[in-house]
């Protein structure tokens, strides 16, 4: 339930949970949990069941409590995500620098594509990309490389019950013309974006892939190009794919 402010209370008590249990090395008892966080027992155990049942604390032998493999998991996120911010940042600058436009990193994950990091070109006109912000799959260069990485059955699941918005006149918002450039696509190895999202707009992501071969990360380069059959355009295709190939290589042996 959520207060007159729109603050949910009780998250905010597993917040208080998670916070009490970090700050000692072993764990806490139920009586402990109430007495630091200043809540009933009654609540405390009602938050302490349901957060052990999904993997966020953990109860030791004795009955205490202690945080559990998923705040593991959270934390192995978000430091592959720095990680992966300092290791790539030659390569944002040394593709923004070859190709005189933008270039971005994109995060994947859930079936989401997330840009957290990005370069800008010391000519041209210089774009701000959308940081920490879920990218259309439909619609994007970023989104359609994901899309291109999973079975039709799935992308036609995902979009069965989404409207796809049409942002500009050139937006993809038919499914099965969609899966058709996605299958080009796979054949590419790379995906285009031509003033779909944002009108003038266009971009080149090519894959990052981990030591198994698969799809982690998206490196690209987003400008006002005049058209993707321009050679300016295939230069940045060219020097997109080769930066990403350089990337997923430095992360196999990091």
């Amino acid at each position: 339930m959520e207060d007159n402010k729109g603050k949910v209370k009780s998250l905010n008590k597993a917040i208080d949970i998670l916070d009490a249990l970090t700050a000692v090395r072993g764990g806490l008892s139920l009586s402990e949990i109430s007495a630091r966080c200043g809540f009933p027992k009654s609540t405390a155990y009602a938050l302490t069941s349901t957060m052990r049942d999904r993997g966020l604390i953990r109860q030791l032998p004795d009955g205490a409590y202690a945080l559990g493999m998923r705040m593991f998991e959270y934390g192995s996120a978000v430091s592959k995500a720095f990680d992966i911010a300092s290791i790539a940042r030659p390569y944002l600058e040394s593709l923004s620098s070859l190709t005189g436009a933008d270039s971005v990193i994109t995060m994947y994950n859930d079936y989401s594509a997330v840009s957290f990091d990005y370069s800008v070109s010391a000519t041209g006109v210089q774009i701000i990309p959308e940081i920490g912000v879920k990218l259309p799959l439909h619609c994007t260069s970023q989104g359609k490389l994901l899309l291109a990485n999973l079975p039709d059955r799935k992308i036609v699941s995902m979009l069965r019950d989404k409207q796809l918005i049409q942002y500009t006149p050139h937006t993809i918002v038919d499914t099965d013309r969609l899966l058709t450039e996605i299958s080009e696509i796979r054949s590419m190895g790379y995906a285009v974006e031509d003033g779909e999202y944002k009108i003038g707009l266009r971009s080149v992501s090519a894959p990052v892939t981990d030591s198994s071969g698969d799809l982690r990360y998206a490196l690209s380069t987003v400008g006002f190009f005049r058209k993707t059959s321009s050679e300016e355009f295939k230069n940045a295709v060219d020097a997109t794919i080769k930066q990403a190939d350089m990337l997923s290589n430095a992360l196999r042996y990091d």
